[in-house]
C-alpha cells in the first residue's frame, strides 16, 4: 500500500477532528452528558491487526457517502460502550448492559449513530465548501474474535488507516472509538480538503508554503488594498472554528438548547466599517488574553440576539425582548459570555499547546451608530479582522455573530499555531511576520457541562441566608469565593425515586400511581449540580412551591 505523506495524515486528522468533534456535540445533546473525543491517532493496519487488538464483541457501524464524496468507512465500538449509550438513549445509564446486545439496545445505538454521522457529514460539507450525503449507518453486531465472522466482507489483509479517538462519556464511558477508512477513500479525502483550501502538491512542505506566501504578497500596512493571503484566512478561520466551536457548546450547556455556529467568514475591514455594518445598538464583548497569547479582540452580538440569551439564562425564553437591555438582562448576557470565551480560551489552549488565560470580558451596551463611540483604541485606529459566524439557537435565534481581532495580533496567533505544530521547522527570521498555516491537526474541545442558572428562586429568611453563608464560608476556606460567587448552579429538591422496567414505563397511562422510595413525612435532599447540600421540607410561597432548609449536610462542593 502506498503510504501518505505526513501533511496528507495531518489531513485526515484534521478532517477527523472537524467531524468527530461535531459528532461529539451531537451526541452530548442527545445523551444529555458531557462527551468529549480527543484528537485523533493514526496509523496504517489490516483488518487483520484490528481483529488482533479487539478480539471481542463489537457494534460496527458503516458509513456510505453518496454525495460530495463516494466510498465508505467503519466505526467500531465494543458493545459495553454501545449497551451503556443505548441505555442513556433508553433514560437510564445506571441499568446493566446485557452479555448479548438485543434489537431493542442495537435499534437505540443506531439512532445514536445516526445523529452523530449527521452532523459529522454537515460539518465535512462546510470544511469542503459542497453538500456531503450519507445514507442512514448500516449497524453489524459481530465478535471480532470470531476468524469465521467477516467484517463487512473485508479479507484479514486488507489494508486500513486506523483513526483511534478517545472517547469519554459523562463518568460511565472511558474508552476508544476507532474508525477504519481504505486507502482509497483517505486519498479521496485528502485530495478534496486539499482543493477545498487551495493548497496544491507544491505547497505541502510547510516551509516552502510560507516562504512562497511570504515572497508574493508584499501588502502595505494600512489602506484598502491590505488584504490577507488565503493561507493565512484559512489559519483564522480554523482558530475561529474550534475556539467559538468550544464557545457554542458551553452556551449550549448553559442554555440547554441546541447551539450551532457556522464555519467562519474571514475578512479584512475597519472599525467605521463595522459602525457603517451594525449602525444599531449591540452588546460589545472585549477579551483581553494576558498569558500564552496577549492582544485584544471583540464580540459583537445584536441587542435583539442578547435580549433573547438573556431570557433564557432568566430561565423563559418566551418573555418579550424589551427595547432597552438594563442591568438584569446584561448581567444575564454578561455571565454567558464569560462562560463562553473561558470555553474558547481552553480550547485555544489545547491548540496552542500552551495555557491561555484571560481576564474576565468586560460586556458593554452599545450604539454603533453614534458619532462618539469609543470601544478600544487599538480595535479603533488599527486594521482588523473580522470573523463572522451564523449563530443558531434551537429555533429561537439565527443571526450573526461578528469577532473582531487586530491584524498585528492575527498574525500573532498564526505564528504561535505554526510554531506549536511544526516546532522543530526552521523558519527564516526576515518572513515571520508573514507566516503562513496550512490545515493541521488540532483538539475539539468539549467542554464541561455548565449548569442552567434557576429561573426563579425563592426567598430565603435571614437566619437561613446567614447560616448557609457560613457553612459555605467554613468549607470554603482559602478560596477566592469572589471569583466565582457568580457562577449559576443548578438547584434541584428530589422528593423520591423508584427505578421501574421499562416494560411497566411503556404501559403508564394517566392516573397511574408511582410508589416512590420515600415516606410521607421524610425531608427532601437538595442537590447542587446533583450534590447532595442540604435538607428541608415543601412550603408555599407566593403560591410557589419552594424548599425550607432544615439542614445543612457537610461537606460539599460543586465539582
Amino acid at each position: 500500500m502506498k503510504e501518505l505523506t505526513p501533511m496528507q495524515l495531518d489531513a485526515i486528522a484534521e478532517s477527523g477532528n472537524i467531524s468527530m468533534g461535531s459528532a461529539a456535540t451531537a451526541l452530548s445533546n442527545l445523551l444529555g452528558q458531557k462527551v468529549g473525543i480527543t484528537t485523533p491517532r493514526l496509523t496504517y493496519t489490516t483488518v487483520g491487526k484490528v481483529r488482533a487488538k479487539y478480539p471481542l464483541p463489537c457494534v460496527l457501524v458503516r458509513v456510505n457517502y453518496t454525495k460530495g464524496l463516494s466510498g465508505s468507512n467503519l466505526f467500531v465500538l465494543t458493545d459495553r460502550d454501545a449497551g451503556v449509550i443505548a441505555n442513556m438513549m433508553m433514560g437510564d445509564p445506571d441499568l446493566p448492559v446485557p452479555e448479548t446486545l438485543d434489537e431493542m439496545y442495537l435499534s437505540a445505538v443506531s439512532e445514536a449513530m445516526n445523529q452523530m454521522m449527521g452532523s459529522s457529514a454537515t460539518a465535512l460539507a462546510d470544511m469542503f465548501g459542497r453538500p456531503i450525503d450519507i445514507t442512514p449507518p448500516e449497524l453489524e453486531y459481530i465478535d471480532l474474535g470470531n476468524e469465521q465472522v467477516g467484517i463487512n466482507g473485508l479479507g484479514d489483509e486488507t489494508s486500513m488507516i486506523e483513526v483511534a479517538f478517545d472517547l469519554t462519556v459523562g463518568e460511565y464511558i472511558s474508552s476508544t472509538m476507532l474508525q477504519l477508512l481504505p486507502p482509497d477513500f483517505a486519498e479521496q479525502m485528502v485530495a478534496e480538503l486539499f482543493g477545498s483550501v487551495g493548497i496544491s502538491e507544491e505547497t505541502e512542505s510547510v516551509a516552502e508554503a510560507v516562504v512562497e506566501a511570504v515572497d508574493t504578497s508584499q501588502k502595505p500596512e494600512h489602506g484598502d488594498t491590505l488584504n490577507m493571503e488565503p493561507l493565512e484566512e484559512d489559519a483564522i478561520s480554523e482558530i475561529g472554528n474550534i475556539s467559538m466551536g468550544a464557545a457554542a457548546t458551553a452556551l449550549s450547556m448553559l442554555l440547554d438548547k441546541r447551539v450551532t455556529i457556522t464555519t467562519p467568514r474571514v475578512s479584512i475591514t475597519t472599525f467605521q466599517e463595522v459602525r457603517d455594518q451594525f449602525p444599531v445598538p449591540c452588546v460589545v464583548v472585549k477579551v483581553r488574553y494576558r498569558s500564552g497569547l496577549e492582544g485584544d479582540n471583540v464580540l459583537i452580538i445584536r441587542e435583539h440576539d442578547a435580549a433573547v440569551i438573556g431570557n433564557l439564562m432568566m430561565g423563559d425564553p418566551d418573555l418579550p425582548v424589551p427595547e432597552t437591555l438594563d442591568e438584569i438582562y446584561l448581567s444575564a448576557v454578561s455571565e454567558a459570555m464569560n462562560q463562553m470565551i473561558g470555553s474558547s480560551a481552553t480550547a485555544l489552549s489545547d491548540m496552542f499547546n500552551r495555557p491561555v488565560d484571560i481576564s474576565p470580558p468586560e460586556t458593554e451596551y452599545r450604539d454603533l451608530g453614534g458619532e462618539n463611540i469609543k470601544i478600544d483604541k487599538l480595535i479603533e485606529e488599527d486594521p482588523l479582522v473580522q470573523i463572522s459566524f451564523r449563530m443558531e439557537v434551537a429555533g429561537i435565534i439565527d443571526s450573526e455573530l461578528i469577532q473582531l481581532v487586530p491584524l498585528n495580533f492575527a498574525r500573532e496567533m498564526i505564528k504561535e499555531l505554526l510554531s506549536a505544530i511544526h516546532g522543530s521547522v526552521a523558519v527564516p527570521a526576515t518572513v515571520e511576520a508573514k507566516m503562513e498555516a496550512v490545515a493541521e491537526p488540532k483538539p475539539f474541545p468539549i467542554p464541561a457541562p455548565v449548569p442552567a442558572p434557576v429561573a426563579a428562586p425563592f426567598p430565603v429568611e435571614p437566619e437561613q441566608a446567614t447560616m448557609m453563608e457560613g457553612a459555605a464560608c467554613e468549607i470554603l476556606q482559602g478560596v477566592q469565593i469572589d471569583l466565582i460567587r457568580d457562577i449559576p448552579v443548578q438547584i434541584t429538591g428530589l422528593l423520591g425515586s423508584r427505578t421501574l422496567p421499562l416494560k411497566i414505563l411503556m404501559e403508564m397511562a394517566a392516573g397511574y400511581v408511582v410508589d416512590l422510595n420515600c415516606v410521607a413525612d421524610t425531608p427532601l435532599d437538595v442537590l447542587a449540580n446533583g450534590k447532595l447540600v442540604a435538607r428541608g421540607e415543601i412550603v408555599l410561597v407566593n403560591d410557589q412551591f419552594g424548599v425550607k432548609i432544615t439542614e445543612i449536610i457537610q461537606p460539599w462542593s460543586f465539582n
